[in-house]
C-alpha cells in the first residue's frame, strides 16, 4: 500500500507542477507540452524516493533533473522563457550546493593534532619502510 501512496504523491506532484508552469510560462506553451517534458523527471525522483537514497543525494539529483527539464521547455517552447525560469531552474542546484558545502564545513571541526609519540616514531630510525622490496 505504500507503494500506491508514493505513486498518487508523484502523479499528484507531476499535475501541481505541470498547471503552475502552465500558469506561469507564455501562452504558447501549453500544459499537453509541459506535462510530456517534465514528467521523465518525475519518474526518475519517484523511483529514487522508492530506493530510500539519502535525502542530500536526492536533492542534488531532484535539482538537476529540474534544471534539464526547464532546458527541455526551453527547447520546445516557439518563445523564449523569462529569465526568472531560468533563476527558477538553478536555485535548487545552488541550495543543495550551499547545504553541501555548509554540512562539511561544520562536520570538518577543528583539525587535530597527532600525539607526541607518532611523531617521534616518524623520525625513528626504526621504523619499517613502507615499501616492500622487488
Amino acid at each position: 500500500m505504500r507503494y500506491v501512496d508514493g505513486a498518487v504523491m508523484f502523479f499528484s506532484l507531476w499535475l501541481l507542477a505541470s498547471m503552475l508552469l502552465d500558469a506561469l510560462t507564455p501562452p504558447e506553451l501549453t500544459f499537453y507540452m509541459i506535462g510530456p517534458a517534465i514528467a521523465p523527471a518525475v519518474i526518475v525522483a519517484g523511483f529514487l524516493y522508492w530506493l530510500r537514497i539519502p535525502p542530500l543525494d536526492y536533492a542534488v539529483v531532484f535539482g538537476t533533473l529540474w534544471m534539464v527539464s526547464e532546458m527541455v521547455l526551453e527547447m520546445i517552447t516557439p518563445k523564449p522563457l523569462s529569465s526568472l525560469m531560468a533563476v527558477a531552474a538553478v536555485a535548487p542546484l545552488l541550495l543543495a550546493g550551499i547545504l553541501v558545502n555548509v554540512r562539511q564545513w561544520q562536520q570538518s571541526g577543528p583539525r587535530v593534532q597527532p600525539p607526541s609519540a607518532i611523531k617521534t616514531l616518524q623520525n625513528s630510525s626504526t621504523v619499517l619502510p613502507n615499501r616492500r622490496p622487488l
